[in-house]
Formats: structure tokens, C-alpha cells, sequence
């Protein structure tokens, strides 16, 4: 990469880290509630939901970002699913009452299997393009940015937001 646009490898997996340690945290306690209503569907969900979700989306979006970047095309590559899939509704729905201890062991795996991808990437491959259904063109480096990194940090934030019981 160049001067203006740094490889942001080395934050990521600062940030990784630390939501790492929040997640762990919060595996440990049970957690009772609803998230406030999503400002864009009105969802609310519990803390089966989140955990059932993180342990679907990390190894879904490393999967999808790798595919961008295996495809070596000059135009954007398709890639993602919108929030509404079939497959991320039935994965949720199927494991949100697995408990907390176990999703968090899946989690945890997901996430070291994220902190080699973010290692393997080069410097040129960071802003590789792909074409999502609807966000658009992203660069692999807003992919992991806005779907992987900040999509964890976010979602650790809901699960602190819960009650504890």
C-alpha cells in the first residue's frame, strides 16, 4: 500500500484482541433481555441470538473475502448475502439455544482462524474490490472493516447491554 492509505492489518488485530477478551467475558455470565429495536428493521434480539449469529457470520465473511480476493479480477467481484438470507435466518434460528460456553468455544476458533487471514493478506490485496448486494463496492479492507471487525465489536456491545441474571 501506500502513504495514504496504510496497511490496517496491524489495528485490526489490535481491535480483534480486544473484543476478543469482551466476548470471553461475556460467554461467562448469562445474560437476560432484548437488545433495543434495530433503528433500520425493529428486530430485537436476545443473547442466544447474538452468539448464534457470531458464530455464523465470522467464518461466513472470511470465506466472502477470500473469494474477492481469489478472484484477481479488475471489476468488483459479487459477493455476500443480504441480512434477510434463508441461510443466516436458519443458521441463527438452529443454534441460539446452544448457550453462550458452547457458541463461544466455535467463536473463539472463528476468531484465530481471522487473525491468520488478516496476516496473509498483502499490502496490494487490501483494497481489492467486491461488489456486495447491498452495500455496494467495498474494498476487502471495508469488508473486514465493516463486516468482520466492527460487526464483532458491535454485537459485543449489544451482549454488554443485557441484563445480567
Amino acid at each position: 500500500m501506500n502513504a495514504t492509505s496504510p496497511d490496517p492489518t496491524a489495528d485490526f488485530r489490535r481491535r480483534l484482541s480486544a473484543v476478543e477478551v469482551r466476548l470471553r467475558d461475556l460467554s461467562r455470565r448469562r445474560l437476560d433481555g432484548r437488545t433495543p429495536p434495530d433503528p433500520t428493521t425493529g428486530e430485537r434480539w436476545d443473547a442466544g441470538q447474538i452468539w448464534a449469529h457470531l458464530a455464523d457470520f465470522v467464518p461466513y465473511w472470511i470465506s466472502q473475502a477470500e473469494r474477492v480476493l481469489a478472484a484477481d479480477s479488475p471489476d468488483p467481484v459479487p459477493f455476500g448475502r443480504a441480512r434477510a438470507s434463508a441461510d443466516h435466518i436458519a443458521a441463527i434460528e438452529r443454534d441460539r439455544h446452544q448457550g453462550p460456553n458452547a457458541l463461544w468455544h466455535d467463536v473463539k476458533e472463528d476468531l484465530n482462524d481471522l487473525r491468520a487471514f488478516l496476516g496473509d493478506i498483502s499490502d496490494r490485496a487490501w483494497l481489492t474490490k467486491g461488489l456486495h448486494p447491498t452495500r455496494g463496492v467495498m474494498t476487502v479492507s471495508q469488508l473486514i472493516e465493516e463486516l468482520l471487525i466492527g460487526h464483532l465489536e458491535h454485537h459485543a456491545t449489544q451482549l454488554e447491554g443485557l441484563r445480567a441474571s
